[in-house]
């Protein structure tokens, strides 16, 4: 199983149908709009009906700061509504950025150095730097 697809939804928007949502605020505690990431996996699809390989890897990016070649940005501000940085999400389902992701969480912590149990794996950014509350980290499997 591997993660295909990502996206980020807002409020009590639900996700469609196939998809995961992580019901984690990635605002906690910090005012903002309640936004979620949401992800499809291909464990679903039949082989020969995937349009697409699974996702590599995910970056994060400031205001006005441009994708890496090959990565698809989702324009939403992931601080919307909650002051601090401008930070947003892309991706790439590129092989030479890594393996395969097969399955995504958000952690929700007061420890800025908190590192998940094996097997998952953290980013690097707080998603929600600047704007108080949680620490926000995404994490991978």
């Amino acid at each position: 199983m591997a993660v295909i697809n990502l996206m980020i939804l807002e409020g009590d928007e639900q996700e469609p149908e196939g998809w995961t949502k992580i019901s984690k605020d990635l605002n906690a505690g910090s005012g903002g709009q309640y936004l979620y990431f949401a992800f499809e996996t291909d464990s679903k699809l039949a082989a020969p009906n995937a349009a697409f390989g699974p996702i590599t890897d995910i970056v994060f990016l400031s205001k006005g700061e441009e994708p890496p070649h090959g990565y698809r940005k989702l324009n939403k501000d992931l601080n919307a509504g909650a002051g601090g940085e401008y930070i947003y999400a892309a991706y790439t389902r590129s092989g030479e950025q890594g393996s395969p992701i097969n399955a995504l969480d958000v952690a929700l912590t007061d420890n800025r150095d908190y590192q998940p149990p094996k097997p998952w794996e953290r980013y690097d950014k707080d998603l929600n730097a600047g704007a108080g509350g949680k620490y926000v980290y995404l994490l991978h499997l």
